[in-house]
């Protein structure tokens, strides 16, 4: 995925206790920016939430990563904190 060198990521995530607790994580690491502001969206949560996430931002054009923190997560790529903006960088799309 092509990023700018300091991207501004939306981070998202499902009510799941794990996802929160990855959502405070995150952003106290990366700044946390509105998806109308952002270069990227990181949904953190299981497929349900994924698919939720790119049906409401489809339109935006942003590219959507989602990282599994939910019970089901075929769509997912695994969670991790570190090395997110490498993670990012390296992401293939899939249309």
């Amino acid at each position: 995925m092509t990023l700018p060198a300091e991207p501004k990521i939306a981070f998202l995530a499902s009510s799941a206790p794990e996802a929160q607790a990855a959502l405070a994580e995150l952003t106290s690491t990366h700044a946390q920016h509105q998806p109308e502001n952002a270069d990227v969206i990181c949904a953190l949560g299981g497929d349900g939430f994924m698919l939720q996430s790119l049906h409401q931002y489809a339109e935006s054009g942003l590219p959507v990563f989602g990282m599994k923190l939910g019970a089901v997560g075929f769509l997912m790529n695994q969670y991790r904190a570190d090395d997110l903006l490498d993670r990012l960088r390296a992401a293939e799309p899939a249309v």
